[in-house]
C-alpha cells in the first residue's frame, strides 16, 4: 500500500474565526490515498468547522489548501464536489421516496437525448453496489426509505467510488447501526480505501475508531494537538489525549 499512497489534500495554517470568536486555528495536516483517517475530539473540539471548510461550506479566515498539490480555494460544496472531495453527512443525502437507483445517481443522472437513461442507472448501480460488498439488495427499483441504515451508508460511499472522487468525508457513518450492520459499513469504507480515496471519518466511539482508521488526528480546542499513526494506542490513551489535549507520546499511566 505504501508505493501507492498519494497526497490528496492539504492543509495548510488553516484558522478560522467566527467574529472575536476563533472555532480553528493554524490546522496544518495532509491527508492521503488508500488511508482511513480518523477525526476525534470533544464536541466544540473544532473537526466539525475545519471538515466544513475542506467541503466548502465554510472559507477559512487564514491559511492554505492544497488539492492533489494544487493550491484550491472552495466557495461552495458544489466547488468541493467538483474537485474530487464527497462529504457524507449523518442524513446521508439521500430522498428516501426515490428508488435506489435514482438516488446512486443524484445529480449525475446520464441521459439518451432528453430522456434519463435508466436501464443504465439499474445496471451500474447493481455492479457498483456488488463490487463494494453489498450483494443481498432486493432491487435497485425499490424506495430508499425501505433500506436499513447500512445499506443507505453503501449507497452514499458507492456514489463516492463510482464517480472516482478523491476524498471522501463521513459524519458519523455508525451512528445508530447494529454492530453487524457497523462491521458491514467498515468493510464499504475499506473497499473505499482500496479504490484509492483518502477516507476521513468523523467518529465519537474510540473502540470504533481505533478498529477501522490507519491514522487518528486529535481536535482539542480549535487546535490539532495529534497526527499519529494507530499502532499501539489503546481507548484510554486516545480518551486522556481528547480530553486533556496531551498527545499520547507524553501521557503517562
Amino acid at each position: 500500500m505504501e508505493e501507492q499512497r498519494q497526497q490528496r489534500l492539504r492543509a495548510q495554517g488553516i484558522t478560522k474565526k467566527f467574529g472575536a470568536v476563533t472555532a480553528i486555528e493554524n490546522i496544518s495536516v495532509t491527508f492521503y490515498s488508500h488511508e482511513i483517517t480518523g477525526i476525534v475530539g470533544d464536541n466544540g473540539a473544532g473537526k466539525s468547522t475545519f471538515v466544513k471548510i475542506i467541503c466548502g461550506v465554510e472559507q477559512p479566515s487564514r491559511g492554505e489548501l492544497y488539492f492533489e498539490g494544487k493550491p484550491v480555494r472552495f466557495r461552495s460544496a458544489r466547488d468541493a464536489r467538483r474537485a474530487g472531495i464527497e462529504a457524507v453527512h449523518q442524513d446521508l443525502g439521500l430522498i428516501e421516496s426515490m428508488s435506489v437507483a435514482r438516488n446512486f445517481f443524484l445529480g449525475m443522472e446520464p441521459r439518451k437525448g432528453l430522456l434519463l437513461d435508466v436501464p443504465r442507472m439499474r445496471s451500474e448501480t447493481r455492479r457498483r453496489l456488488y463490487e463494494l460488498g453489498l450483494r443481498n439488495l432486493k432491487s435497485v427499483d425499490q424506495d430508499v426509505g425501505r433500506l436499513s441504515g447500512g445499506e443507505r451508508q453503501a449507497i452514499s460511499i458507492g456514489r463516492a467510488v463510482a464517480f472516482e472522487k478523491k476524498v471522501l468525508i463521513l459524519d458519523e457513518p455508525t451512528s445508530a447501526l447494529s454492530v453487524r450492520e457497523t462491521a458491514k459499513v467498515f468493510d464499504y469504507m475499506r473497499g473505499a480505501r482500496q479504490q484509492g480515496l483518502a477516507v476521513l471519518a468523523i467518529m465519537h466511539s474510540m473502540r470504533q475508531i481505533l478498529d477501522i482508521a490507519d491514522r487518528i488526528i486529535v481536535f482539542w480546542h480549535g487546535g490539532l494537538v495529534a497526527d499519529l499513526p494507530n499502532q499501539g494506542l489503546t481507548e484510554h490513551l486516545l480518551a486522556e489525549c481528547i480530553h486533556s489535549g496531551v498527545p499520547p507520546s507524553q501521557i503517562h499511566l
